[in-house]
């Protein structure tokens, strides 16, 4: 059986504990207020971050990692076959690239992979490839699975105000949203790792519906599902409620919050559900589609 490692970063917004239970090395970003660092999730936790945020007198700004933060962690694995490293989309950040000239400067082979998603859109992927590599699967077997779920996974999220995906330039092609309507909410999802508009509704209720059946479009007889919020879990309780209510059948995988460098881009309120087929070879592309 191959001795293999799992690198990922901490945009993933998994807590440090998660990494520590399942043997991931995680190689954080940094959020930064003014002159003070901080690692995300290491040294910043959602709450913090979020009531520092909010009383803020500027937005924070966030750094990748550099190249030498990952040739240390992949230093780490020395003794291993092989190393998987996987991370938000490049698209979103040059963390991919930091990690990808790391993997040339050592001597254990290293898969960089571009989850082309962001918080647990990456993290749902992780979790399967932690599950592959426990279970003794090989390289080739591991890359296979990561490659059907990133053609897979899908991730619908909705933002309170586009400000801070507007202010970050990680808007997109949702930029067309901006000045819209007063309580004309996005759904919004990454399409090849890019943040697009999906559908424009008016309402809160109105949209937990509008999400609730594309993802009823998209399923097959069982879907997994994750959820994420910035510091405002009773969105996705009642979110859960409706899809329960709706007779999707469903496996919840991840309940999370967003941590405070995907939190400066999408800014609190933010909430959203990423999910994909139990069986693999479903059809998900309906849902990019169905704009």
């Amino acid at each position: 059986m191959p001795k293999i490692a799992i690198v990922t970063d901490s945009t993933a917004d998994m807590p440090p504990s998660y990494y520590e239970e399942n043997d991931v090395t995680m190689v954080p970003l940094v959020v930064r207020f003014g002159e003070d660092l901080y690692k995300d999730w290491v040294e910043m936790p959602p709450k913090k971050f979020y009531a520092m945020m909010r009383a803020a007198s500027a937005p924070p700004k966030t750094s990748q990692p550099s190249v030498q933060d990952f040739i240390e962690a992949y230093r780490k694995h020395s003794g291993c076959d092989h190393i998987f490293s996987i991370h938000l989309s490049s698209k979103l950040s040059g963390t991919y690239q930091s990690a990808n000239i790391a993997s040339q400067s050592i001597k254990v082979p290293v898969t960089v992979i571009d989850s082309k998603q962001a918080s647990i859109g990456t993290a749902l992927i992780l979790g399967e490839l932690i599950k592959a590599r426990n279970e003794g699967k090989g390289v080739a077997e591991i890359s296979r699975i990561a490659e059907d779920l990133i053609r897979s996974i899908r991730i619908l999220f909705c933002v309170d105000t586009l400000k801070y995906l507007e202010l970050g330039g990680r808007i997109g092609k949702a930029s067309a949203l901006v000045g819209s309507i007063l309580n004309i909410k996005p759904i919004l999802t990454l399409d090849d790792g890019i943040v697009v508009p999906l559908k424009k509704v008016k309402g809160r209720k109105k949209l937990y519906k509008e999400i609730v059946e594309i993802m009823k479009k998209t399923a097959a007889k069982k879907i997994k599902v994750g959820m994420i919020h910035a510091d405002a879990p009773e969105i996705i309780a009642d979110l859960e409620n409706l899809i329960r209510a709706e007779g999707i059948k469903y496996d919840m995988l991840i309940s999370s919050e967003i941590g405070s460098v995907i939190g400066t881009y999408v800014g609190p309120g933010t909430f959203g559900v990423v999910f994909y087929p139990e069986e693999q070879e479903a059809n998900t592309r309906a849902l990019i589609d169905d704009r």
